[in-house]
């Protein structure tokens, strides 16, 4: 299949498909769309498309997962990439953070909280493995994790992927740096190494525990000294979370129709540490003022 990305045409010799926010394309053809841009059906594998692309993994996803996986990326690609800029950290971190999605909740103090909820978690991490130089993101979205850690730790080398075109042109226009990709998570590179490969509440929105999981693995290949991943779904306690939901939020079900969130128990973090022969903690957030608090858990996973 030959495919152009960003005015660059490329081969691949998968025998699988790509996928892009409007659809994906099989070897026999186009099978579905999602946002109103039609392409014409491929009748030979090799076919030449234009479109600004991310790839997804066709051969471990299932089309349920498919269908919740695109709907996400409709969402995160309607969000606007425009902010005004300033020099004042505070105020560029609540922007971001609400170009995240962070938006939802109208509370005294709820911005401060996530910041603090940063410092801490940066405070864990030189406490187990010291300072550090370079920090990747999976699903870093407008780039506001990588921004306050350019801002204020200083941290020379940060890079990102996300599965949003549009936030990772956002994540460009503030971050200094040149390894920002448009890419699904399962497809980050190994090289070059990062000190922390971070996920910051990302976990939730992939397709599935095994892609989740799998993603938990290139991220440890990637990483030199430590993994962490905010924000997991905890198993345990799916049905108190969803019911917590339907009662912020009205006809929750039918709103959130195709928007599955995805949880994970903590035995799945613990026998990839042991295969893995990593330290594993689970850390409980400190955010109060975030309505999924109670219901999440941290892990870092040590070298």
């Amino acid at each position: 299949i030959l495919w152009s990305h960003g005015g660059r045409t490329e081969k691949t010799d998968q025998s699988g498909w790509f996928s892009w926010k409007c659809g994906r394309i099989l070897s026999g053809g186009f099978q579905w769309q999602t946002t109103g841009i039609k392409l014409a059906p491929l009748l030979s594998r090799n076919a030449t498309v234009s479109y600004e692309t991310c790839l997804y993994d066709a051969d471990k996803m299932n089309g349920e997962e498919i269908r919740n996986m695109n709907e996400w990326n409709r969402i995160w690609g309607n969000r606007s990439s425009d902010i005004v800029i300033s020099d004042n950290i505070f105020d560029m971190f609540r922007k971001l953070k609400k170009a995240d999605g962070f938006d939802t909740q109208d509370v005294d103090g709820y911005y401060e909280a996530f910041f603090s909820q940063w410092k801490h978690m940066v405070e864990h991490i030189t406490q187990n493995v010291g300072d550090i130089s370079s920090v990747y993101e999976v699903g870093c979205g407008s780039g506001v994790n990588l921004y306050l850690f350019q801002q204020l730790k200083k941290v020379t080398q940060v890079g990102g992927c996300d599965y949003s075109q549009t936030q990772i042109a956002l994540a460009k226009k503030i971050l200094n740096a040149n390894d920002l990709q448009c890419m699904e998570a399962d497809q980050i590179a190994e090289k070059p190494v990062y000190d922390v490969v971070l996920s910051d509440s990302v976990f939730q929105y992939f397709q599935s525990p095994e892609y989740g999981m799998r993603v938990v693995e290139k991220m440890w290949n990637k990483a030199k000294k430590m993994v962490v991943i905010t924000e997991i779904h905890d198993e345990e306690m799916k049905e108190e979370h969803l019911n917590h939901r339907r009662q912020c939020v009205e006809n929750y079900d039918e709103k959130y129709k195709g928007l599955d969130k995805t949880f994970y128990t903590k035995e799945m973090f613990l026998q990839f540490a042991d295969r893995a022969r990593a330290k594993c903690e689970f850390v409980k957030p400190q955010n109060d003022l975030y309505w999924n608090n109670k219901y999440v858990f941290d892990c870092y996973l040590t070298k």
